[in-house]
């Protein structure tokens, strides 16, 4: 009845209204009527479309459990892009609204519609454009406030995370009657802090959020994020809390798993009993049929518990369990190498550790949390066994070659005996298996035999397509080898292709040195007789000086390598001192004495020996005065006298001058120090910052007529060999820059940072605490990774020249916090992403600040 009297109404107003169309103004019975069809008929329309895109769209969404989850279920860039027909047609709807009910006020929200439609595209470019022209021309506060809101979350899906906090601090005092609309700001801050690491703001956010919020997925997802911030903040009876709270609503079950994980996590972390109450749990888990596909994460969490409570047998079995029952799971099976890669890496099996990060490499995906870092050790790691393999290889030729023939020839027997054994097993093995591929064939009536050639989850060695496509791989990389441990090193055909010579004058020699092995007459001459099955097995043993030269060589370059490895990489300090005692000891006139003695005097600094580091420090002073090595460890230094206080107090105020660039304040200071203070303990200091001093505001040629006073008035300690330095490097910088393999060349520029510290994390930390107190709202991300022995750092990005040069300023002022954050022999410089990726793969990094400063500075 209500209804029908509506209806009359309508039809009422339709007649009153077309009988005052020709009014200049729209009649306010027309306007309710363009209305009514703008919401009822096209908006309604439009955003059913809408709703049903992205219930989907929450259905396909997967996420990945190693760090904190999102709130809001809108999937990847590739979903975007999978969802843009869909978002087509409904900005086509919307569009409708705006073009035919342009007055109508429901075109605001179409705008808004449209906007929405952009975002869940991935175009957020667009939606903030689109956003912002709501913002501003909307006269509907609401849709004011909901434009912003949704603007703050386009900045976040660009991880612009300052301009999204910017916008939530002026919506957060806004007063909306829309109840819905302070849950999703609630929500949406929430998100936002938690990846800006802000926990405890998160939390209280997301808990705010989470009082009158409807939406079953987005609770769900809500009180898992909140056990993850828990469990982070260690309040583990909330985190079992928000758990359980998940468990109890209808997520799909691999939330109710994570949860069920997480649960475990909490109970065992609040101890007492909990540690024994979540191994009950955990293997109930086993036996519930619904978890077959999560066995390999079920047995790593049993796993850790084992090893957290030094049970590491029981844990090494979990943890193997965990990488067998891990069918497609990349993410899981690259957690659980990792963990025994780092295990044995702790526990100083290198050889193992080494295995299980190839394992972890070959598989990691790319978004892993600190793949490049994982990658690095890995490439350590190579090396360090390589080296290994080389010494115990050439070891156990050099002792098969003392042997007298008549026993050597009995090894060789059994070792030829031992290879046609393994030969005929392998004929026998490819025979049954094609004698079970032809059964099988034929009592599936001539149907392919699936389980042995497809690539399903199935063994990969059952896989007859697969194995031949990698051994096909293989044979292009490698070539040939033999079946046996460590394939990779046992290449004897081509002794000493991995050999380098650090000395200039050698390099000719190495280069011809793979060919020496086969060139010895005598050792061929020794070969001639033996016969042909067995010669592979003799090719590679040094019969004579020469191969016997080659064979030491190989092993005296690998305990060099392995020494740098443990001190410069592994910072393992007494494995590298062995490493160099044994070189020295077995081989007292190697070419690598200098540098050996050189990297045993830092050992021994590192181990608190100074006794000891300055004798070897002596021993290279008297036995290779010449060499860089000396130069490094025994530079004559100029020491301060106690008696000079008051000057030293003069040079640290004409030092800060200099550094923030007072330059005549620093002279007028030079001036006193001079009359006040001749001939102190650090005139030296004095008159190079003079130097300096003078370079900045006088141009390089009176610069470098200073620095000849200073270097010939200070020649034979640290300070005339600073200024000798400097000298070499002004006189040399156009020929050098001339030369460089870098170019100069606009484009987008990185920072980059370099130098030694035994906390790589914690100068990461320091540069974007750094970057956020300096340049707050700038977006800077930091990244690191190995380079040359030592850590960089490089902040991208800045998109003018301008930009980075004003950050290097600024650096310049600064960088004692570099210090602080225990970063040592800090290099700074700005530069282009082309020539970044140039610096990376020559480590030309001195060339690089020559030409830096040549073209910047």
């Amino acid at each position: 009845m209500k209804i029908t009297k509506y209806i009359a109404f309508i039809l009422l107003l339709s007649i009153v209204s077309n009988a005052h169309g020709q009014s200049k103004k729209d009649p306010w019975v027309k306007k309710n009527w363009d209305n009514m069809i703008a919401r009822f008929n096209i908006y309604f329309n439009a955003d059913q479309k809408m709703q049903t895109a992205l219930a989907d769209l929450a259905l396909k969404q997967k996420d990945e459990f190693l760090d904190f989850i999102s709130i809001f279920p809108y999937g990847t860039l590739e979903d975007a892009k999978a969802l843009r027909p869909a978002m087509e047609e409904v900005m086509k709807k919307a569009s409708k609204v705006i073009q035919n009910k342009p007055r109508s006020k429901w075109a605001d929200d179409a705008y808004f519609l449209i906007g929405q439609t952009q975002f869940f595209s991935g175009d957020y470019f667009s939606s903030i454009e689109t956003f912002q022209f709501v913002n501003t021309s909307s006269t509907d506060e609401y849709i004011k406030a909901l434009s912003q809101l949704w603007l703050m979350k386009s900045y976040i899906q660009q991880e612009k995370y300052d301009d999204a906090e910017a916008i939530y601090s002026v919506l957060k005092d806004t007063k909306s009657t829309n109840k819905d609309f302070k849950t999703e700001l609630n929500l949406s801050a929430g998100d936002l802090l938690v990846k800006q690491n802000k926990k405890s703001e998160a939390i209280k956010l997301l808990t705010a959020g989470l009082a009158r919020l409807k939406n079953k997925t987005l609770r769900y997802r809500t009180n898992f994020v909140l056990g993850q911030l828990y469990l982070e903040t260690k309040n583990y009876k909330k985190a079992s809390e928000s758990f359980v709270k998940v468990l109890k609503t209808n997520a799909p079950y691999e939330y109710v798993f994570q949860a069920n994980l997480g649960l475990a996590r909490s109970t065992a972390e609040a101890g007492g009993q909990g540690t024994q109450k979540t191994k009950k749990y955990l293997k109930r888990m086993l036996d519930d049929d619904k978890n077959i596909d999560y066995y390999d994460q079920i047995y790593y969490e049993l796993a850790k518990l084992e090893f957290s409570g030094d049970n590491n047998d029981q844990g090494l079995a979990y943890m193997l369990l965990s990488s067998s029952t891990s069918k497609n799971n990349n993410t899981q099976r690259t957690k659980t190498y990792l963990y025994l890669a780092d295990y044995f890496f702790n526990e100083r099996n290198y050889e193992k550790a080494q295995a299980y990060y190839d394992s972890t490499v070959a598989i990691i995906p790319e978004k892993y949390p600190a793949v490049e870092k994982i990658k690095a050790k890995h490439t350590v790691l190579s090396k360090l066994i390589e080296n290994i393999e080389t010494i115990r290889t050439q070891d156990s030729l050099i002792t098969l070659s003392k042997l007298d023939r008549t026993e050597l020839d009995k090894r060789v027997d059994k070792m030829l005996a031992y290879e046609q054994e393994q030969e005929r097993k392998a004929k026998e093995d490819a025979l049954v298996k094609a004698e079970l591929a032809k059964s099988i064939s034929r009592n599936t009536g001539g149907m392919p035999v699936q389980d042995l050639n497809q690539s399903g989850n199935i063994w990969y060695f059952y896989n007859m397509s697969a194995v031949g496509r990698g051994s096909s791989d293989f044979i292009r990389t490698w070539g040939n080898r033999q079946h046996s441990d460590f394939w990779r090193f046992i290449n004897k055909g081509s002794m000493g292709n991995e050999l380098k010579d650090k000395e200039e004058q050698k390099k000719d020699d190495d280069e011809e040195q793979p060919n020496l092995l086969a060139e010895d007459e005598e050792q061929n001459e020794i070969l001639k007789d033996v016969a042909a099955d067995k010669k592979k097995f003799y090719a590679n043993i040094p019969f004579t000086a020469t191969s016997l030269l080659l064979a030491n060589k190989q092993i005296a370059e690998a305990y060099m390598s392995n020494g740098k490895i443990y001190f410069d990489e592994l910072r393992e300090y007494n494995e590298s001192k062995i490493n160099l005692k044994t070189l020295l000891k077995r081989y007292p006139t190697t070419i690598h004495e200098p540098e050996a003695l050189f990297y045993l005097s830092k050992n021994e600094t590192e181990l608190g020996d100074t006794a000891e580091a300055k004798r070897y420090a002596t021993m290279i002073a008297d036995r290779f005065p010449e060499t860089l090595f000396n130069n490094v460890l025994n530079a004559v230094a100029i020491q301060e006298d106690n008696a000079d206080a008051d000057a030293i107090r003069k040079y640290e105020e004409m030092y800060e001058s200099f550094k923030a660039e007072n330059f005549n304040t620093a002279l007028t200071i030079k001036k006193e120090i001079d009359i006040n203070y001749p001939g102190s303990s650090i005139q030296g200091k004095v008159d190079y910052l003079y130097a300096l001093t003078i370079g900045k505001t006088k141009g390089k040629e009176a610069y470098l007529k200073e620095l000849e006073v200073v270097q010939d008035a200070y020649a034979g300690n640290e300070i005339g060999d600073i200024a000798a330095y400097t000298i070499r490097v002004l006189t040399t910088e156009v020929t050098a820059t001339s030369n460089t393999i870098f170019s100069a060349e606009d484009g987008v520029f990185y920072y980059a940072i370099t130098g030694t510290t035994d906390d790589p994390s914690k100068v990461e930390v320091q540069l974007t605490e750094y970057n956020d107190r300096f340049f707050p709202g700038r977006k800077m991300i930091v990244r690191s990774m190995i380079f040359d022995n030592k850590q960089l750092y490089y902040i991208k990005q800045f998109e003018t020249q301008k930009l980075a040069l004003d950050y290097h300023q600024e650096m310049e002022r600064n960088k004692v916090f570099l210090t602080d954050a225990d970063l040592s022999g800090a290099k700074f410089y700005a530069i282009t992403e082309t020539n970044f990726k140039t610096l990376v793969t020559s480590t030309k990094e001195a060339e690089y600040i020559l030409f830096f400063n040549q073209k910047y500075k």
